[in-house]
């Protein structure tokens, strides 16, 4: 049984992501800083392995590898633990930002994924095996309308970073891509009026939101030994938002 490590697993695209390798037959760990939310996880299902912390920060993943080396280290990585910082449910403008946000947001959206490949990546060369999913988002491809200048750069920077990583660990065995979800109506999208979603859903060819579970597919697949000629690519799955 392979063992999958999902972040920011707690809600949303994540708690998707998770839920659904789980069915699909893979050992999950589950990891956020939201304890809550592991817990009500973790009671639908026992035998969910969890790991609460914030994953920009080492010792949060030294806590993973400690758990995942009892079942045979990880072998597929999901980074997609992600914040989009409000105000009165909008994003600051550019000259607004404070640098304390700016960090916050780079920390947790870029640095943790970083951070997290550093971490497993020398047990899947050992292996020689393993893939690496990257949740980006259509903001890296099309500019952050709502969610935010140092949103959009994050999630562009998640691109280089897995472009990079997948030059690097292709020879090992180890692929890895990226995902840039649209519009999915999760709790974060939620932040805004109904006003702007219903723009938002003008725009989107197939006529309706993404749900967590589309972006669950996509990493199912790319986790698969099916995904093994498929390296350093950017899957969009936007219902046609953006077609690039």
């Amino acid at each position: 049984m392979r063992t999958a490590v999902v972040t920011g697993a707690a809600v949303g695209i994540g708690q998707g992501i998770a839920t659904h390798l789980q069915a699909s037959g893979y050992r999950v760990l589950a990891v956020d800083v939201d304890e809550s939310g592991l817990v009500e996880l973790s009671t639908a299902d026992p035998e969910l392995l969890t790991v609460v912390g914030s994953v920009a920060e080492e010792a949060t993943w030294r806590r993973v590898l400690l758990e995942a080396d009892g079942h045979g280290g990880v072998d597929v990585l999901v980074n997609n633990a992600g914040i989009s910082p409000k105000h009165d449910g909008a994003s600051l403008p550019l000259v607004e930002v404070p640098r304390l946000e700016w960090e916050q947001v780079l920390a947790v959206n870029l640095t943790a994924a970083f951070l997290g490949m550093q971490a497993v990546v020398p047990g899947m060369q050992q292996r020689g095996w393993g893939r690496i999913i990257n949740i980006a988002s259509q903001a890296a491809r099309t500019g952050a309308r709502l969610a935010g200048i140092h949103y959009g750069a994050s999630k562009a920077g998640m691109l280089g970073l897995t472009r990079t990583a997948a030059h690097q660990l292709g020879g090992d065995g180890i692929t890895v891509n990226a995902v840039t979800p649209g519009r999915i109506m999760t709790p974060m999208a939620q932040q805004v009026s109904e006003e702007v979603n219903a723009g938002w859903l003008s725009a989107i060819p197939v006529g309706r939101f993404g749900e967590a579970l589309d972006i669950a597919h996509v990493a199912e697949f790319l986790a698969s030994e099916r995904s093994s000629f498929i390296t350093g690519a950017t899957i969009d799955c936007n219902g046609g938002s953006f077609m690039g």
